[in-house]
């Protein structure tokens, strides 16, 4: 385990993406193939299989998209930022990091409101009888995570200068 603080927040932030990404993925995957089979050999089905299967693939994408933050695979437009000049290239950069920041933002708080507001209705899921609330808890985690991740860039973006900027050595982040 990594030694200073931002080191091992890191790394309980990567360990929690790739359980979370892994175990939900694994459960969702075994649950629909045993639903597949009772159907389809004994002519019966767990009812709850399905909306359970769904519920692990949200979570499991939400998480993998915070993740893929990190490692610089949702940053689009890459050809027109490395083909400016790199003084050019690092403002296109901010300013993408920056807008990106306050809409994963927003949605983290909104999906803190919305949790709230489940909690408050005491909304239950009916086939799997947990509350909602649970189910929601993946946006303002997984929002929050993909801000945190961000916050990173856009700290290694500012901080690198001009004649050192390269599009790809702050994106393509090593594990």
């Amino acid at each position: 385990m990594p030694g200073n603080i931002l080191q091992r927040v890191d790394w309980a932030i990567n360990t929690l993406s790739t359980t979370v990404m892994t175990v939900c993925m694994t459960v969702a995957t075994i649950a629909a193939f045993i639903n597949v089979v009772l159907r389809y050999l004994f002519g019966a089905s767990l009812p709850w299989a399905a909306v359970l299967t769904s519920y692990l693939f949200i979570w499991s994408a939400l998480f993998g998209a915070a993740y893929g933050f990190k490692i610089g695979m949702h940053i689009g437009v890459t050809v027109v930022i490395q083909s400016l000049p790199p003084k050019w290239a690092k403002i296109m950069l901010t300013f993408n990091l920056i807008v990106m920041i306050v809409f994963l933002s927003v949605l983290t708080w909104w999906g803190m409101q919305f949790i709230h507001f489940s909690i408050n209705l005491q909304q239950i899921d009916i086939d799997l009888r947990i509350p909602f609330w649970t189910i929601y808890l993946c946006v303002p985690i997984a929002m929050g995570i993909a801000v945190y991740q961000l916050l990173r860039k856009l700290y290694m973006v500012l901080t690198i200068p001009v004649s050192e900027f390269s599009y790809d050595a702050v994106m393509k982040e090593a594990d």
